[in-house]
């Protein structure tokens, strides 16, 4: 379950906490204790951070000041959960938010505590926050406990930072777009993951946009790709 939480101001953690427990808890009523909350920055509440998604340069980024706020108020939240549900947290990078770069994912990482904390990679994410998302799996192996395959439209995504396009005005021009049609190879990110052992979930994530047929026909798109690239590989 997705817990957004405006983690770079102090006061807004224990009313996240406590929301984050109350998800965990009906999480595990229903189904136990394997699933995981999905912890993230309060995603386009900040105006600079929406504004230059795609195109965030360090001095866009959170002060020396600031950091330790944030991760803790994240290890505050995944302590609390895992001590009263048994549900682990892992922390989704998001672009408009507060952790979106390569060089931001690695700041919080270094911040948090290995067994406490995951990573929940996002392909289409981590590529418009300016990385690799193969290079990402490989160097994170560790710490990726959760994995969300999203597409990248290549030519969006340089229409969107020529034209300084905010966050959401870039969602709107089908920013994400189906598996296969974008710029992440996703049979070579699936055979890294297999080379890594990687057991845990991979969930789609796809934004259902005007004239793109309905959520299931959209499903059934990306089914077939990951298909066809599941018999690829072995």
């Amino acid at each position: 379950a997705f817990v957004p939480v405006k983690l770079a101001d102090a006061s807004a953690h224990q009313e996240g906490l406590e929301r984050a427990v109350r998800t965990a808890f009906l999480m595990a009523e229903a189904v136990g204790t394997d699933p995981f909350i999905v912890l993230s920055d309060e995603n386009g509440s900040d105006p600079t951070r929406t504004k230059l998604a795609g195109r965030i340069r360090p001095e866009n980024g959170l002060g020396h000041d600031q950091w330790p706020v944030f991760a803790e108020g994240a290890q505050r939240i995944a302590w609390a959960v895992r001590e009263q549900t048994g549900l682990r947290t892992v922390f989704h990078h998001h672009c408009a938010g507060f952790v979106e770069t390569p060089a931001e994912i690695e700041t919080l990482l270094s911040l948090t505590e290995p067994d406490l904390i995951g990573l929940c990679l996002d392909t289409g994410h981590y590529v418009y926050g300016g990385g690799d998302a193969l290079e990402g799996i490989k160097r994170h192996a560790a710490r990726i406990w959760h994995v969300h395959f999203k597409a990248l439209h290549t030519e969006v995504a340089a229409r969107a930072r020529a034209q300084e396009w905010d966050y959401f005005e870039a969602v709107r021009h089908a920013l994400f777009c189906e598996l296969g049609q974008g710029a992440i190879d996703f049979q070579a990110v699936l055979v890294e993951l297999n080379r890594q052992s990687y057991q845990g979930w991979i969930v789609v994530e796809q934004d259902i946009l005007p004239g793109m047929g309905t959520p299931r026909e959209s499903a059934q798109r990306n089914r077939e790709h990951l298909r066809n690239i599941s018999l690829e590989t072995g």
